[in-house]
């Protein structure tokens, strides 16, 4: 038999040499074209003009409808008065509410709750010691 066939260790680092040699003269050479400016040289054709993206801006909204953010604060203003003044009203009401209240316990004075009364109970006379009974005869056996 005849033993399989190993490369010899001389052989095997020249194929990632290879490789790694056919990468870096790639590498140098699209750098090299790059920086020469080959877009001078070579017209690919019409480029793309830029273009606005569709649609309404910011600013042609602004000067077509005018500065809506004042109006909302406007609006906001408002709403935070209009608030102010229910809170207000609010507090008088439960004042006035306060003030009748205690105008009222002015009028009539607080009672105090009467408790029922308590029935006498008649002078205790001494008793006598509670006489013991025999106990029962047992039971004849049978």
């Amino acid at each position: 038999m005849s033993q399989p066939t190993q490369p010899r260790p001389q052989q095997i680092w020249k194929g990632p040499l290879i490789a790694g040699l056919c990468f870096g003269l790639a590498y140098g050479v699209a750098q090299r074209l790059l920086s020469f400016n080959v877009t001078e040289l070579i017209r690919f054709g019409p480029g793309f003009d830029v273009q606005v993206f569709p649609g309404t801006s910011l600013e042609s909204l602004t000067l077509r409808f005018g500065d809506a953010q004042a109006e909302i604060r406007g609006e906001l203003q408002e709403l935070e008065r209009q608030q102010e003044q229910e809170a207000k009203q609010r507090a008088e009401a439960a004042k006035q509410a306060e003030a009748e209240l205690q105008r009222a316990n002015q009028i009539e004075p607080p009672r105090e709750p009467e408790l029922p009364a308590a029935p006498v109970a008649p002078a205790a006379e001494p008793t006598a010691p509670p006489q013991s009974t025999p106990p029962p005869p047992p039971a004849p056996q049978l």
